[in-house]
């Protein structure tokens, strides 16, 4: 090997590490914020907002869903990331899908007011759904940052804004007491945070732009980024969407909690995975494809080290940590959350696989993986649901993480990058020490 290489190698081990040092870190303030937050709200506003908020937010991200096209991503692993008409392209579509998801918004919210007998829904879903178009309008700068693996300044932007919305999310529930105060917190929350992103460093000059070349890249990558997204969400929000039917605004609140602790650790290694992993394995595909399965490999070994601890923790402790931090309102949360950390431990071994099929550039093979998994969700809390009711629903949530993990092996051997002996480890290790405890707490 020589000196070239070794000084790339070295490069990327050092961008990988720092990396995933500042998103982690983002992280971790975005939660202590995030959790702060809910902790307040929940003793200034009643279970009942809390599932109308839920049901608003999961429509609101399912039509921003419907509309990806992996704007994002096309940006972190295309070959034209950095030229300034590709940027200025992806920010103009940008721009027009927000615009496009407030106004589906507004469609959207009389069928929804009437499926969840919610009619607080016909307005609160529009008014949401404006922040899609402060969203849309962010500086191209933080896709730049994205592709650079610069998370830094990117970061302390990210945790800056958040603790704002927060502050006036919080004067807001104390102010009107009703779902009032998040929809105003977010919506200013999202004003400045769309304002403060032309503040990060730019490589060039934004304008409205449609180049040919560059549209047509990012809609050819994201044709099926489109799909898988729509899948995507529906594996990680869909339970929300079947729920509202079944469950009380109340009881959906009290699910919508325990979703929010069963996700930490899952959304940590997302994190990672996005903003780190997914630019870092492109990089090594473009430019030494045959160290590929090693760089998988240790960077998998290394998240799931830091990840699965924090989900066993949550299992064993789930009912203690709920009865601690909230009131008897609240106290359902905690069998609930044991279920669902249960299948996030399934979730974790899949999704440090599924972001290396988009490095690869094999949006299809990820929709396909994403497909089969909406499908399984749908089918387990059905099957869930007839036999053992409520409990059955929200089972069948964290039994269908596990029964994607064969098709996410089929499409890792087509790319060679299936690591059985890995898998098998997360899984083993998980079940001993869960299982221990149980064992030795009954």
């Amino acid at each position: 090997m020589n000196s070239k290489m070794l000084l790339k190698l070295k490069s990327v081990k050092h961008r990988a590490v720092r990396g995933s040092l500042w998103s982690t870190v983002g992280f971790g303030g975005s939660q202590v914020i995030r959790l702060g937050s809910n902790l307040l709200l929940t003793r200034l506003l009643a279970p009942e907002v809390f599932g109308l908020m839920a049901l608003v937010q999961v429509a609101l991200q399912a039509l921003k869903m419907m509309s990806d096209l992996g704007i994002t991503t096309s940006v972190m692993i295309g070959r034209h990331g950095d030229d300034p008409d590709y940027l200025n392209s992806a920010w103009t579509i940008q721009v027009v899908r927000g615009l496009l998801i407030w106004l589906l918004c507004c469609v959207l919210a009389y069928p929804m007011s009437v499926i969840y007998e919610a009619p607080e829904l016909l307005l609160l879903i529009p008014v949401v759904g404006l922040t899609a178009i402060f969203q849309g309008f962010t500086s191209p700068a933080v896709l730049t940052l994205k592709r650079k693996i610069e998370l830094k300044k990117l970061v302390s932007w990210q945790i800056s804004t958040q603790f704002m919305t927060t502050i006036i999310t919080i004067a807001g529930a104390w102010y009107f007491r009703s779902i009032w105060g998040i929809v105003i917190g977010g919506l200013i929350g999202a004003v400045i945070a769309c304002l403060s992103s032309y503040s990060l460093p730019s490589i060039c000059k934004v304008c409205f732009k449609l180049d040919s070349k560059s549209s047509g890249e990012i809609v050819s990558f994201g044709k099926w980024i489109f799909v898988s997204s729509l899948v995507s969400f529906f594996i990680n929000k869909g339970d929300i969407f079947i729920l509202g039917v079944f469950l009380t605004k109340a009881d959906l609140g009290v699910f919508s909690i325990a979703a929010i602790w069963s996700k930490m650790a899952l959304e940590l290694l997302q994190k990672v995975n996005q903003e780190v992993m997914t630019p870092l394995y492109a990089k090594v595909f473009r430019e030494d494809r045959d160290s590929i399965r090693e760089k998988i490999q240790k960077a998998r070994f290394i998240l799931l080290a830091l990840t699965l601890p924090m989900i066993w923790l949550m299992v064993v402790c789930a009912p203690f940590l709920i009865e601690f931090l909230y009131d008897e309102r609240y106290s359902a949360a905690g069998w609930m959350l044991q279920i669902l950390a249960l299948g996030s431990i399934g979730a974790a071994i899949t999704a440090t696989s599924g972001n290396a099929l988009l490095s690869f550039g094999d949006s299809f093979g990820y929709m396909v993986f994403q497909i089969s998994g909406g499908l399984l969700l749908i089918l387990c809390m059905l099957v869930g649901g007839s036999y053992f009711g409520i409990v059955g629903l929200i089972a069948g949530v964290s039994v269908a993480k596990f029964f994607s993990y064969p098709v996410m092996v089929l499409l890792m051997r087509r790319h060679n990058i299936w690591l059985p002996k890995l898998d098998a480890f997360a899984a083993v290790s998980s079940s001993l020490v869960i299982g221990g405890w149980w064992f030795f707490a009954a």
